[in-house]
């Protein structure tokens, strides 16, 4: 499916295509209008210039005006047939981006990307048809080709914040954070409104390791969009990074009570507890991660086994290292504390 940053910037074009072709069509009834009208004048002076008893001065005078009207119509009928050769033309390129968008969403990208050509070969200025082909490409995984016809895109309208955000993506994919970086920054500049164009700016500055500028914009996005689960997930984890903790327990709970089902945020929020001491709220988090989760149950039984032992609890601790134990990734470090019980420790 197209985005929603791309499906916006691919309905302004059809809009401006369409104010377009209406301007040019009421230019060109204008001009037939005017061919006309000096046409009708034409044949009027065409019979007086027979007319029987005519002087040479006034012959001489409508001669003049009759080569003047003549010229006119010729320069009248040049500019019609190149005007209405434009508008084929136009329309023609119009049929071919249709026809990539509904390939698109059919999933026929070969063809799609082939229909966007023809379009662009008819009508080179066409931001959007630049950015349906990009994002055929990257649907494809070609993404270096997908970053050519989306910086096409943004020469083309540099207003195409859409388009900004498509680059952005695709360098992010290719793992080009800093490239990633200044496409965001680019798209969030010319709309501030869109959080997902400043998550997105948010995580390539995390990528790079730069936890002061994701911060920023983490928050941003948040003040953009108050109910961003994700962002404030996220928010909480470069608080983490940059120990932050307290304000990384706010983010996380601001992130559940929009979710209450977000199971990542809950375990955060058990390990971030576990950090500053409080075991039995860790405890909590941990458990209610556990409810809801598949995904994080190692991680989740092992900040309630971590919360537990702190708490005097050995053997319910025990038993949710052991059901950590089970998670491979989650295994060393749970056989670990297991075998720190069994000494006592």
């Amino acid at each position: 499916m197209l985005t929603r940053n791309a499906s916006k910037g691919l309905a302004v074009f059809v809009v401006v295509l369409l104010l377009l072709g209406a301007a040019l069509a009421q230019g060109i009834e204008e001009k037939k209008a005017q061919y006309d009208e000096k046409v009708k004048e034409l044949k009027e002076l065409n019979v007086k210039m027979g007319a029987q008893g005519i002087s040479a001065d006034e012959y001489n005078k409508l001669k003049e005006r009759y080569d003047v009207l003549n010229a006119e119509i010729r320069e009248l009928q040049t500019a019609l047939n190149a005007d209405q050769e434009y508008m084929k033309k136009m329309n023609d390129a119009k049929l071919a981006y249709n026809e990539g968008n509904t390939l698109f969403k059919q999933g026929q990208y070969d063809e799609a990307v082939a229909a966007y050509d023809k379009s662009l070969a008819l009508d080179p200025s066409n931001s959007s048809a630049y950015q349906g082909k990009g994002l055929a490409l990257t649907k494809q995984r070609k993404y270096d080709e997908a970053i050519g016809a989306y910086e096409k895109a943004v020469e083309a309208d540099p207003t195409n914040y859409s388009a900004y955000a498509a680059l952005g993506k695709a360098n992010y994919d290719k793992k080009d954070y800093d490239a990633a970086v200044e496409a965001y920054q680019k798209a969030v500049e010319i709309n501030p409104q869109r959080e997902t164009n400043i998550y997105m700016l948010a995580l390539s500055y995390t990528r790079l390791k730069d936890t002061k500028n994701a911060i920023k914009y983490y928050q941003m996005a948040t003040q953009v969009k108050p109910d961003y689960e994700k962002a404030f997930n996220s928010l909480g984890v470069a608080y983490m990074t940059d120990g932050q903790v307290e304000n990384a327990i706010n983010a996380f709970e601001m992130a559940i009570s929009i979710d209450e089902n977000y199971d990542e945020a809950y375990y955060r929020l058990a390990a971030a507890n576990n950090k500053v001491g409080r075991y039995q709220e860790a405890l909590d988090a941990a458990q209610s991660c556990l409810k809801v989760t598949r995904k994080f149950k190692g991680a989740a039984n092992f900040e309630a086994g971590t919360a537990a032992k702190k708490l005097g609890r050995v053997e319910e601790a025990k038993r949710y290292f052991e059901a950590a134990a089970t998670d491979r990734q989650w295994r060393k470090s749970a056989e670990y504390e297991l075998d720190l019980i069994s000494r006592g420790q």
